[in-house]
């Protein structure tokens, strides 16, 4: 059987736009199995002979016999989509869009402005998109059709009435679908994730309903993954596995009807399981893994991927091998200041970032639990390193030439793990970055120390309590854990004329459940997961470098 075909025009497209449709298109041929090309015109047999014709662009300049080519491709069983913000609107061919599907176009439209946008008709491809979508467009049509067939896919809040912004009219064994929005709109996520996912279906893709879970561990990492579990759409929790009763009593209360075992090996034959997800100890990820991708499941694993990265690579070739996917729970990516800081930096706001402090800590006993027992742990840089390697190499994407790390066993005898470690990488551009996690540390440094060539970022700790009340009246006031609060975020600018400007910079909105979300939209739909085991594999590589350092007396070691 031929493969199918997708086809791109661009008309007036800035090279950041273009770049951005091509992603998607590219994208939505790979998961469907299609051939992508890009034409120079509409009315080239090359085009009308695909399966998906494209148009992102002005459409003033399709000629009537460019229309017509369109129309009759839609009648013989091609699907077109139109992303215009001036559609039909040029007064030389007002009959346009009425050739292609019997489609009126309002003749008010909106300017350059923000809007929003809502998902009209629930289906497979709007599951797991935010209901209202803010999105900043060049412009926007509201297409009309005067019989009211065909589906309503987006409408637009507009002036106190809600008018059509994506439509798709069925013609014949074909279709033609226009979304009105100008290409600045594709730097909205949900936006550009509805246009794959509209485009992957009419090549025939056909998503997946629903995604059986199982969950391997249920301390509180496993509360959480089953409460974002049942909060996500097309994910079903069905399954957990705990060696504790207790634990599995607790599953079973929040989770009435799942199945729970004691043997993981019995997930791991179960075939009704498609994915799980790995909350034990981190010595036991790696084989773990191993033994449930070599039983076909998709797999989860927590933070940190394993302990080396010979352990990586070995789980990373045979996830390729079985055709599974593979990932990290690196839960932190979401963390309101870490997007904040991310934001900034992308910006361009502080210029090129050439230099990271970041530190953890307070003067406190370490737990009693593995966490603090290195042969199960893989020690501290493995802990809350796992979050802040992972969200420094985020930023600094740059190949890393070498790590020196320290350790040092001054105070809490009786754990294994060292009472504070601190690592300094460096990379190929030049830039610096440097972690201490500390349990000795009776003064705090700020979590974040970050120089650019224009400007810093800082991530000063609050000191909050929660307080309550005794029922004689009396103060109960609780202290929290300077890492249970979100940290005071501040960015300074450097300007010739004004000198240095500082900020408060507010944080990001609570993002719940995105990693969640994500792999079941990478299951289903084969989106991109947000963290690739090749992210999660650097990780453990600098982990690892440090570990081998600070054994070393602080040698500079190049990671693997």
């Amino acid at each position: 059987m031929p493969k199918k075909r997708i086809c791109a025009f661009f008309s007036q497209y800035s090279l950041s736009g273009r770049q951005s449709a091509t992603a998607i298109l590219q994208n939505a041929a790979q998961a469907a199995g299609a051939e992508f090309k890009e034409v120079d015109s509409f009315d080239t047999s090359s085009s009308v002979q695909a399966d998906c014709i494209c148009f992102f662009g002005d459409m003033w300049n399709l000629s009537r016999s460019g229309a017509n080519s369109i129309a009759k491709a839609a009648e013989n069983g091609a699907h077109i989509f139109i992303m215009a913000p001036k559609f039909a609107i040029n007064p030389d061919t007002p009959n346009t869009a009425k050739t292609l599907l019997g489609l009126a176009i309002d003749p008010e439209y909106a300017p350059k402005t923000e809007l929003r946008a809502r998902i009209h008709t629930k289906s497979a491809f709007t599951s797991r998109i935010a209901e209202h979508i803010a999105v900043y467009t060049d412009a926007a049509v509201f297409p009309q059709h005067e019989n009211s067939a065909g589906q309503i896919h987006l409408t637009l809040s507009w002036q106190f009435s809600q008018r059509p912004l994506w439509y798709t009219q069925n013609l014949n064994r074909g279709s033609i679908s226009i979304l009105g929005l100008g290409e600045s709109a594709l730097q909205n996520t949900d936006i550009r994730r509805l246009i794959y996912r509209f485009l992957t279906q009419n090549l025939g893709f056909q998503p997946i309903e629903t995604i059986n879970f199982a969950l391997i561990g249920y301390g509180a990492i496993g509360f959480e993954h089953a409460e974002a579990l049942l909060n996500t759409e097309n994910a079903k929790l069905s399954a957990v596995c705990d060696r504790n009763p207790a634990r599995l009593d607790e599953a079973r209360r929040q989770c009435p009807d799942i199945q729970t075992v004691t043997d993981y090996m019995e997930i791991a034959q179960d075939p009704s399981i498609d994915a799980v997800i790995i909350g034990s100890p981190p010595n036991l990820h790696a084989p773990m893994a191993a033994d449930f991708l070599q039983a076909g499941k998709h797999v989860v694993v927590e933070k940190p991927f394993c302990i080396t990265t010979e352990q990586a690579d070995t789980l990373i070739e045979l996830a390729k091998k079985k055709n599974k996917m593979l990932t990290v729970y690196q839960s932190r990516r979401w963390d309101p200041d870490f997007l904040a800081i991310k934001n900034i930096i992308q910006s361009g706001k502080i210029g090129g970032v050439f230099h990271i402090e970041t530190f953890i800590g307070s003067f406190s006993h370490p737990c009693e639990y593995w966490h603090s027992h290195q042969p199960i742990s893989g020690g501290v840089f493995y802990d809350w390193g796992s979050h802040y390697i992972d969200w420094i190499l985020q930023l600094i994407p740059d190949t890393v030439t070498d790590v020196r790390a320290h350790e040092h066993k001054r105070v809490w005898l009786d754990v294994t793990n060292a009472d504070q470690a601190s690592i300094t990488i460096r990379f190929a551009g030049g830039q610096e970055a440097t972690f201490i996690h500390s349990d000795i540390a009776a003064l705090l440094k700020p979590k974040w120390y970050i120089l650019g060539e224009s400007g810093a970022i800082t991530a000063n700790w609050r000191f909050e309590s929660v307080t309550s009340r005794k029922w004689t009246g009396d103060l109960i006031e609780e202290h929290l854990s300077p890492s249970e609060s979100l940290p005071i975020l501040t960015a300074a600018v450097y300007d010739s004329v004004a000198g240095i400007r500082t900020e408060t910079v507010p944080l990001t909105s609570p993002q719940k459940g995105q990693f969640h979300k994500n792999i079941v939209d990478h299951l289903i739909w084969k989106e991109p997961l947000d963290v690739t085991p090749q992210e999660a594999r650097r990780n453990i590589a600098i982990m690892e470098a440090a570990t081998v350092s600070a054994a070393s007396n602080g040698a500079l070691i190049q990671p693997n």
